[in-house]
């Protein structure tokens, strides 16, 4: 029967590409919750793993790259992520938005990029954060002492996950269309 499933070089290239993409998205889910759910900065805790799925999906297209960020957000929520059923919600629709936009009017660079992780990531920490607060779990206070460094801190990990992104999305691009 597998002499039957062949695959071409090109086919190959592109699961590695996908392949990479799980591996960057388990590293950093593995991180956030083992080293970075320990270790609290400047009082807060960092939360990169929205920033992965953002670059992917912005870095793949509104098709492919919103298809990994509906699944990673599920698997992410599935993990047992705090409030992770809003992120499913928020995340996906999110990521292929600033896709549709960094593909037709601006461009998938460095600067967009961050900027669209800004606003996302803003969104989404503030759902979760009005949610929370509705719950009486958190006070009106903590946004500006906790929420707002936590996303600003974790900003500084995107040009490393910007720049993983882009070597990864280079596998398997076939460069004489």
């Amino acid at each position: 029967m597998l002499k039957h499933f062949h695959m071409t070089r090109l086919q190959r290239l592109v699961v590695l590409r996908w392949t990479l993409y799980c591996l960057l998205f388990l590293f950093v889910l593995l991180t956030e919750d083992i080293v970075l759910g320990k270790l609290p900065v400047f009082g807060t805790k960092l939360h990169p793993l929205p920033l992965v799925i953002i670059c992917v999906c912005i870095r793949e297209g509104p098709e492919s790259g919103g298809l990994f960020a509906l699944l990673a957000t599920v698997f992410w929520y599935l993990s047992g992520a705090d409030y992770g059923n809003l992120s499913v919600a928020i995340l996906p629709i999110c990521s292929i938005i600033a896709a549709i936009l960094c593909r037709s009017v601006l461009t998938i660079r460095f600067v967009t990029t961050l900027l669209s992780c800004f606003v996302i990531s803003m969104l989404n920490e503030s759902v979760i954060f009005v949610f929370k607060m509705l719950l009486s779990a958190v006070g009106p206070e903590n946004f500006l002492l906790v929420l707002l460094p936590g996303v600003m801190l974790s900003l500084l990990t995107v040009p490393l996950l910007y720049l993983a992104a882009k070597a990864i999305s280079r596998i398997g691009v076939r460069h004489d269309l």
